[in-house]
C-alpha cells in the first residue's frame, strides 16, 4: 500500500443502519403495525431488530472516526452480501408471521442455516492463530520499504483458508491499514507474506495492532480477531542532492584554511602509498621499518589533505503556531550535508548541534559507524518557538576554530547574521548561514522528487 496516512473516515453503512433501525422503531411506535396483527411478539421483533441495527451502525461510525479504538479480541461484521442476505431473511420472516405462511417460514429457516454455519466456521478458523511482523532496521521518508508478515496456524487438524491480515500504521492522528491475504495455511504450519508502503514524512511510526479477518466459506459473515502485536519504526528525513554551487562554496572555504591538523610525522598530508626510493626524494620520507624488512629503501608518498572539519548547527526555531515546512526542509538539507560529508571527506571530522525542543550534540569519528544515532535524533526532532539567538550561538566561539567550517541552518537567517555581526569575536564572522526557505536553499540544494501513487 502506497497511500499516505489518512484520517478517520465516515462509515456510510453505519449511518445507513442507524437510520434504518431508528425508522423501524419510530414507525412501529407511531402506527402499531405489527402490534395489531401479531401482538406483542411482532413489536418485540421490531424493537429488537431496530435496536440491533442502530447499535451496530453507531459502532461502525465510531470505528470509522477513531480506528484506534476498535474492539479488542473477536469482532463481527456484515459485508454487503451478508447485509442483503439478512434483509431478505427478515422480509421472509416478517412475511411468514404476517401472512401465517409456513412455506415462507421454511424458506427463512433454509436461509438461516447457512448464515449461522458461516459464522461458526469463521469463528473456529480464527482460533489458535499467531501473527508476527519483521520491519526494516531503518527507512528514509519517501522510500518504499517492505514489511514481512508471518502467519502461523497452531491448530492440530484444521486448515485455514482466505485469511486477511490487516496491519495498522499510525503517526499522530494519521493512519493507514496495509493488508496481506493468505489463501491457505495448513494445520501446524507457517506462511510468509509481504506488503510495501511508502511514507511521506519523517518521525516515529507505530505498527499494530494486527487484525485477522475471514469471510470463508460463503462470504455472508466476516469475523475478525485483534492481536496485540506492536512495534515502532523511526523514519529518517529524506535525502536530497547538493548542487554545484555547494561544491564551489566548500572549495572556497577550504582554500581559506590557514593551519592544518598535526599528523604523526613530518608531513601534514595524508599518506597514500609506499614506493621505492628515487634519486632526489626527501630522506625524511623513508619508511625505515619497511625498508629493513625488504632490504631496500622504501619511501612514503603523500597526497595533499585540505579537508576542513565541519560543525553543523540546525536551528529548530519557528514562530509560534507557524507552519513547519521550513523546519522540515532545513532538516532534509542538514541530513543531506551530513551524509555527503561523511561519504566524501577523508580526514575531516563532523560535529552536529541540533537546537530544537530537545538539544542534541553529536560528534562522529571518520566514516559512518555512528550515523544512526544522529539520524535517530533527526527523525524525532520537534521545532520550538522559545529558542533565542544567544542560546543558539552559545558555545559557538569555542567550536569556531580556524580549521573548522561552521554552517548554520536556520529559518531566521537575518537575525542570526545580525547577532554574529554584533559579536566582537571575529571567528564567528566566517560562519556560513543558510536559510531554510525554498528560495534561499534553491541555489545549493535540490530535494528528491516525491512519487506517491
Amino acid at each position: 500500500m502506497r497511500s499516505p496516512l489518512r484520517q478517520g473516515q465516515i462509515s456510510l453503512p453505519g449511518i445507513a443502519f442507524m437510520l434504518i433501525g431508528l425508522t423501524l422503531v419510530i414507525f412501529e411506535m407511531q402506527t402499531g403495525f405489527l402490534l395489531d396483527r401479531i401482538g406483542m411478539t411482532g413489536r418485540f421483533i421490531v424493537f429488537f431488530c431496530g435496536t440491533g441495527f442502530s447499535v451496530w451502525g453507531l459502532k461502525e461510525v465510531i470505528a470509522g472516526f477513531l480506528p484506534g479504538l476498535s474492539k479488542k479480541g473477536y469482532s463481527f461484521k456484515l459485508p454487503l452480501v451478508g447485509i442483503v442476505y439478512l434483509v431478505i431473511m427478515c422480509i421472509l420472516f416478517i412475511g411468514s408471521l404476517v401472512g401465517r405462511n409456513n412455506l415462507l417460514l421454511m424458506v427463512f429457516a433454509c436461509m438461516a442455516g447457512p448464515f449461522v454455519m458461516n459464522g461458526w466456521i469463521t469463528f473456529t478458523m480464527l482460533r489458535l492463530l499467531n501473527v508476527s511482523r519483521v520491519l526494516p532496521e531503518r527507512v528514509m521518508a519517501g522510500e518504499t520499504f517492505t514489511t514481512s508478515i508471518f502467519f502461523e496456524n497452531r491448530k492440530t487438524w484444521l486448515t485455514v483458508w482466505l485469511m486477511t491480515v490487516h496491519d495498522a500504521v499510525t503517526k499522530g492522528d494519521g493512519w493507514m491499514s496495509p493488508e496481506v491475504l493468505f489463501v491457505r495455511v495448513p494445520a501446524g504450519s507457517q506462511r510468509q507474506g509481504h506488503y510495501q508502503i511508502k511514507v511521506r514524512d519523517r518521525g516515529r511510526y507505530q505498527f499494530g495492532p494486527v487484525r485477522v479477518t475471514t469471510q470463508f466459506p460463503l462470504g455472508l459473515v466476516e469475523r475478525g480477531n485483534r492481536l496485540d502485536e506492536f512495534e515502532e519504526l523511526l523514519v529518517y528525513p529524506r535525502i536530497g542532492h547538493l548542487k554545484t554551487e555547494w561544491r564551489r562554496l566548500l572549495q572556497n572555504s577550504t582554500e581559506l584554511v590557514s593551519d592544518v591538523r598535526t599528523m604523526g610525522g613530518p608531513f601534514n598530508d595524508e599518506m597514500s602509498q609506499l614506493r621505492e626510493y628515487r634519486q632526489g626524494d626527501d630522506p625524511r620520507m623513508i619508511h625505515w621499518r619497511t625498508s629493513a624488512r625488504v632490504d631496500e629503501l622504501i619511501v612514503c608518498e603523500y597526497d595533499e589533505s585540505r579537508d576542513r572539519n565541519l560543525l553543523l548547527i540546525i536551528d529548530g526555531w519557528i514562530e509560534e503556531n507557524a507552519d513547519k515546512a521550513n523546519f522540515e526542509r532545513g532538516l532534509r538539507f542538514a541530513t543531506t550535508v551530513c551524509m555527503d560529508h561523511l561519504r566524501n571527506s577523508r580526514e575531516s571530522s563532523l560535529a552536529v548541534k541540533l537546537a530544537a525542543q530537545e538539544r542534541f550534540f553529536w560528534r562522529g569519528d571518520q566514516g559512518e559507524g555512528q550515523i544512526d544515532n544522529l539520524l535517530d535524533a533527526f527523525a524525532v526532532a520537534q521545532p520550538t518557538s522559545k529558542m533565542t539567538t544567544d542560546q543558539l550561538l552559545d558555545g559557538l566561539v569555542e567550536g569556531a576554530t580556524s580549521n573548522r567550517r561552521v554552517v548554520i541552518v536556520t529559518s531566521r537567517s537575518g537575525e542570526i547574521r545580525e547577532a554574529i555581526q554584533r559579536s566582537s569575536d571575529v571567528r564567528l564572522h566566517e560562519a556560513q548561514i543558510y536559510g531554510t526557505s525554498r528560495k534561499e536553499l534553491s541555489a545549493i540544494f535540490e530535494e528528491a522528487e516525491e512519487t506517491f501513487a
